[in-house]
């Protein structure tokens, strides 16, 4: 079994981890106050928490996995970065449990990680573009507290049955726009291809991945 390591790259693409196959949306495409909204106000929150010095760091974590639990789609997010290998979870019910479980921990365990570099920023939504009325991207900036320039992030929120859900995150790494689940894909389908479409195994090396980011999380 090949171990996939952990690079930046990997950690950009699991960032949020949150997927789905996008498009540009057309320049004129209309704003869409509601998602806008959402985005703001969920993302404030999870930033408040990871800041949060009231609380024991267990009371923090349990906290911002609640938050992510709900702000992203990630069963949704679990199948796509599987691609091809995805319908293994339709056949398979302990597989799929299993698998979409331990993606969630590793996701945010790295969404705890990283964005905890970011305490005391806060979220500024700066814009929306509707690709239709229930799939919405999301431009965003995460401003320093001392100050300092602005990181631009977009996010895909999608609305089924009358509730938003994030399902893909962009960030810029080295002057790119890389969508996250995208490149996350790419990552566990090179994983998946050596190792004869063992979600199994993708799921043992990543539950290994998620103790050490939560070793580092805790020596922070």
């Amino acid at each position: 079994m090949t171990a996939v390591s952990f690079t930046r790259a990997a950690f950009v693409a699991a960032l949020a981890s949150l997927g789905a196959l996008v498009a540009a949306p057309a320049a004129h495409a209309a704003r869409n106050a509601e998602a806008e909204a959402y985005v703001q106000e969920h993302a404030t929150r999870a930033l408040a928490a990871l800041a949060n010095p009231s609380v024991t760091g267990a009371q923090r974590q349990q906290t911002f996995y609640q938050m992510i639990e709900r702000f992203a789609d990630m069963p949704r997010i679990a199948g796509f970065v599987l691609g091809r290998y995805a319908g293994q979870l339709r056949s398979d019910a302990s597989l799929r449990d299993g698998w979409v479980q331990a993606f969630k921990d590793y996701s945010i365990a790295v969404y705890e990680w990283r964005l905890g570099a970011f305490d005391g920023s806060t979220i500024r939504v700066v814009g929306s573009t509707e690709r239709n009325a229930n799939d919405v991207i999301v431009m965003s900036e995460m401003v320093p507290r001392a100050g300092g320039r602005a990181q631009p992030v977009q996010w895909r929120i999608v609305n089924r049955d009358g509730a938003w859900r994030v399902i893909d995150v962009a960030v810029i790494l080295e002057g790119n726009q890389i969508w996250l689940a995208q490149q996350q894909q790419g990552e566990f389908l090179a994983f998946l291809d050596r190792n004869n479409g063992n979600v199994r195994a993708l799921a043992d090396d990543i539950r290994q991945r998620t103790a050490s980011i939560r070793e580092r999380v805790g020596r922070a």
